[in-house]
């Protein structure tokens, strides 16, 4: 527990750090922390698939230089006349790269395929969006992380004291019902009550309560897809980067969806 509150309080000095004085000409701090952070997820995700020694080919590793182009790519020209030329070009090239790996390649076969391109994605989205949610303005992401924090840390200590009942006990066994619902609430409402007190958003007061408890929800969501994964996987920890944490993965994996999911939102609306 203590080296877990030490690499707590180490990480939030640091990204927070980052994270404010990330914006004008020193911008490229962030974003290059998110394109590295996303590029280290892919590596973490690949290694971890194929581990035990089974066999790990060339295109294996394809994956994490993908991640990198389509994360820097979205960094360098998000917002630009040219964004959306280019994202088609890079996708329709990514698709015409895998397929024919798949069809050369022999030892590819179509679980590889879904697989190698599920982690381009699902190591890359989020981190996008957190660049995109700095670029609006800081208070932004840090409402976002408010909720994503506060969901966690909530969930996490009601639910060692007070946990009776399991939550999804086949895809996490140690997430109870009632450290879900803890951190939904407190999570959802030191959210809104941080969008209010720093007019984060134009919304009413209604609709800024069903967005924190919405991300308060994905981002629960975002940590038990992140658990499935590593239970079929058969690991606790996708590295252990971060003492007491695990790795990027394990650090970011709500982050990841409920920044997605923000950006959408306010995409949308």
């Amino acid at each position: 527990m203590k080296t877990r509150i030490i690499t707590a309080l180490i990480l939030i000095l640091a990204f927070g750090f980052i994270l404010i004085i990330g914006e004008g000409s020193l911008s490229f701090l962030f974003s290059g922390g998110v394109v590295l952070l996303a590029t280290v997820a892919a590596y973490e995700f690949m290694i971890k698939l194929h581990r035990h020694g089974l066999d790990k080919y060339w295109f294996h590793y394809l994956p994490i230089g993908l991640t990198f182009a389509f994360v820097l790519l979205n960094v360098l020209y998000f917002g630009s006349l040219q964004y959306e030329r280019i994202m088609y070009l890079y996708l329709l090239a990514l698709a015409f790269i895998y397929f024919i790996i798949y069809l050369i390649e022999q030892r590819m076969d179509r679980q590889e395929l879904g697989v190698s391109m599920m982690t381009i994605f699902y190591t890359s989205i989020g981190f996008i969006a957190l660049v995109y949610l700095r670029r609006i303005n800081l208070e932004m992401v840090l409402y976002l992380l408010v909720i994503t924090i506060f969901t966690d840390t909530f969930a996490y200590f009601i639910g060692i004291k007070f946990g009776k009942h399991k939550l999804m006990p086949k895809v996490s066994p140690k997430k109870s019902i009632e450290g879900a619902i803890a951190g939904l609430v407190f999570g959802g409402a030191l959210g809104t009550l941080f969008a209010v007190y720093f007019n984060v958003f134009d919304f009413h007061i209604i609709f800024i309560i069903l967005l924190s408890i919405a991300i308060s929800i994905v981002s629960q969501s975002g940590d038990l897809i992140a658990s499935k994964f590593k239970r079929e996987q058969g690991i606790k920890d996708y590295s252990n980067i971060f003492p007491g944490h695990g790795g990027v993965l394990d650090r970011f994996d709500s982050t990841m969806f409920a920044a997605a999911f923000l950006m959408l939102v306010l995409q949308v609306i």
